[in-house]
């Protein structure tokens, strides 16, 4: 009898080993190193960031999130082409009217078609989403964020490196948040110098600002209504984002309209 008992344990240990190095390897598989899938990827700087040593890939901490977040990280979109906060509150119209669209929530927002995000990006796609834009304006806020399943929420150490930086950018610096669109810049192949505090002085000094990156569709959030803010959500009046930021520049003479006098952001700190 004990033999029989003998027997059935170590089948068991067995199974239960077999199932800890499957997991292992699931795991091991779901936290791979982050990666491009274009040879020549638009990074703001080659230098890895503190994330990238991590095993935090473009999908995240994937799940329902996983289309969303491998487009938020993508810095292969090409065809830089000027985009205005109008045209990017006209493709949230456009999305509005396509009801094959998720995003924010339903109980929140009215004009919400159902619950984010989008899994399904090829309808956005062929409203832009993946195109990179180019996008003037001025910074309303910059706020440092925290964990999100993009970023790979708590598998990376709870620091500002290892986080987005959310923008608000207006036409005019004295317009409402709720007329501006948000931009972002990713913790992955970020600058040093690139700080939500950074931003801010620029924001201070009232100077334009040119933003080039990719075109894509937070669908995980809800736009204001009639210029006001739906509770919970950021403010904007569209979920267009230019996301992931590929380069920051400033207007140092407050008028670059000729397209002269940019300079990259870690230039002007300097």
């Amino acid at each position: 009898m004990s033999k029989t008992i003998s027997c059935t344990y170590r089948r068991w240990y067995r199974r239960i080993g077999l199932s800890v190095v499957l997991l292992v390897v699931l795991v091991a598989v779901n936290r791979r190193a982050f990666g491009q899938s274009c040879p020549n990827p638009s990074y703001p700087t080659a230098t890895a960031a503190p994330i990238d040593s991590t095993s935090c890939s473009v999908e995240g901490n994937g799940g329902a999130e996983t289309a969303q977040n491998e487009a938020k990280n993508n810095f292969c979109a090409a065809g830089p082409k000027p985009i205005t906060i109008l045209e990017m509150v006209s493709l949230q119209k456009q999305v509005q009217d396509d009801k094959s669209i998720p995003f924010g929530n339903p109980d929140q927002h009215p004009l919400t078609n159902s619950a984010g995000p989008a899994e399904n990006r090829k309808p956005l796609q062929a409203l832009g989403e993946g195109s990179e834009v180019v996008l003037t304006g001025f910074v309303k806020i910059s706020r440092q964020e925290g964990a999100e399943s993009v970023n790979c929420g708590s598998h990376v150490p709870k620091e500002d490196a290892y986080h987005d930086i959310h923008i608000s950018i207006v036409a005019k610096p004295a317009a409402s948040e709720c007329t501006g669109v948000v931009v972002e810049m990713i913790p992955h192949h970020r600058p040093n110098s690139w700080t939500a505090d950074l931003v801010s002085a620029v924001k201070t000094a009232k100077l334009p600002v040119r933003v080039t990156g990719q075109l894509m569709f937070d669908s995980s959030h809800s736009p204001c209504v009639a210029g006001k803010p739906v509770s919970g959500d950021p403010l904007r009046a569209s979920l267009w984002e230019v996301h992931p930021i590929y380069k920051f520049e400033v207007c140092t003479s407050g008028d670059c309209g000729s397209g002269s006098g940019w300079v990259p952001i870690e230039e002007w700190k300097k």
